[in-house]
């Protein structure tokens, strides 16, 4: 596996050849990181997993290409849901070690499925022999496999009104109850991250299930056009996001509860513009622990 950490030693091993042409690195695997200083040095890459790209005179590609075929046995790293939803538990206290009874418990899975998909991290070097996260590494990994599905609508529902109940909002003792959280980029600016917003930017929102998200769009109205969005709900890629979220009413002017920082930086690292940026300079305060 290739990281951040461990690329600008092997460039500096690597001498290209004074012919022309592309250079190519191959690997099994090459983190979000790890291609973004690729892309700036121009270099190509081929991650093993699936993605090839090659730069050169009259020549790009950027495309996702058939992974070669392994045993289910020999398959390492963020597998299915169950690996994501693990991941991200790991990630929400990166000190703590926690067993597979325990996880398996957490997050409602049989101790079989959670023993495979901490077998599949460790091969990977993303958990280490306690099963403690390797940061960043498991983060940026977590974040290519971060991918909500959601709609834009045209309203947002005010707390406290008569559609709470419909919507699953979760207003009431907020970090120990299940609902709506708010997430990305306005949750980021309340957090202290360094993102510039406008005071009417369009919230973004985490919202338990598709049933809460189909009745969202009932209940609220699709927007005509992403221009004309009062806001977008999202369905919680893990039950976390909506489980485990934090009430901010009394640091901050903000009525909505708050996704997880974690979660927050997973959206924000979505953005392959500004996302690294805005992370590289921020760090969670009063919540939460810097993993990326």
């Amino acid at each position: 596996m290739i990281t951040a950490d461990s690329l600008p030693g092997l460039l500096r091993g690597w001498s290209p050849s004074e012919a022309e042409g592309s250079k190519v690195v191959v690997a099994d695997r090459i983190t979000a990181e790890a291609r973004t200083i690729l892309k700036q040095v121009d270099w190509g890459w081929l991650d093993l997993r699936g993605h090839l790209r090659l730069t050169g005179p009259g020549l790009f590609v950027d495309s996702d290409v058939p992974a070669p075929e392994k045993p289910d046995a020999d398959r390492q790293g963020i597998i299915g849901r169950v690996g994501i939803e693990l991941a991200a538990l790991l990630l929400l206290d990166p000190t703590r070690r926690i067993g597979v009874r325990a996880a398996a418990a957490a997050l409602s899975r049989a101790p079989s499925s959670i023993s495979e998909a901490f077998a599949a991290l460790r091969g990977a070097g993303l958990v280490d022999e306690d099963n403690k996260p390797v940061v960043p590494g498991l983060f940026w990994e977590l974040a290519e496999h971060w991918k909500p599905v959601g709609r834009e609508v045209a309203s947002i529902p005010m707390p406290g009104g008569r559609d709470d109940a419909a919507l699953r909002l979760g207003m009431d003792d907020v970090e120990s109850t299940v609902g709506w959280a708010l997430a990305d980029t306005v949750a980021a600016a309340v957090y202290g991250a360094p993102v510039s917003i406008r005071a009417d930017h369009p919230p973004d929102f985490y919202v338990p299930d598709q049933v809460t998200l189909r009745r969202s769009v009932q209940l609220l109205g699709a927007a005509a056009t992403a221009a004309t969005r009062a806001g977008r709900v999202r369905v919680a890629p893990v039950s976390l996001v909506c489980a485990r979220r934090m009430d901010a009413t009394e640091w901050a002017a903000e009525e909505w509860p708050l996704a997880n920082p974690l979660f927050v930086a997973l959206d924000l690292a979505q953005d392959p513009g500004r996302g690294k940026e805005i992370l590289d300079g921020w760090t969670p305060g009063r919540i939460g622990t810097r993993v990326w």
